[in-house]
């Protein structure tokens, strides 16, 4: 399995929709998003290596604001705990706190960056 595939599998049971980049077909909340922002490939002196370390902003939505703060922490502590697949190490770079304005509802958001190192 790839890396976005193995952080799906392991996130999916935490929320109601979880995907990449966008909500897509996404239902209800909480929800988790994830995006790519940036990546780094390892070289070796004679070719590039298998190994690869990515930074992924995972945001976390809910209409319930102690909801996201408690999913968020299980989330973290999920993806740091796991190790499996093509997953070699997880880490939180950072958490933020915000929200958005959709309809009159306003949406609980909090987004954590976390480094990936993976076998590409």
């Amino acid at each position: 399995m790839s890396m976005e595939e193995d952080l799906y599998a392991v996130l999916e049971p935490l929320a109601a929709g979880v995907v990449w980049g966008g909500f897509g077909d996404a239902a209800g909340y909480p929800r988790i998003t994830l995006q790519r922002i940036s990546n780094l490939t390892d070289y070796s002196l004679k070719s590039r290596a298998d190994v690869e370390t990515a930074r992924v902003q995972v945001n976390v939505y809910s209409k319930d604001a102690d909801e996201v703060l408690t999913l968020a922490p299980l989330i973290s502590q999920t993806l740091t705990d796991y190790r499996g697949g093509s997953v070699i190490r997880i880490k939180e770079l950072s958490r933020r706190d915000s929200f958005e304005e959709t309809g009159g509802d306003v949406i609980r958001l909090q987004m954590l960056d976390v480094q990936v190192r993976y076998r590409a």
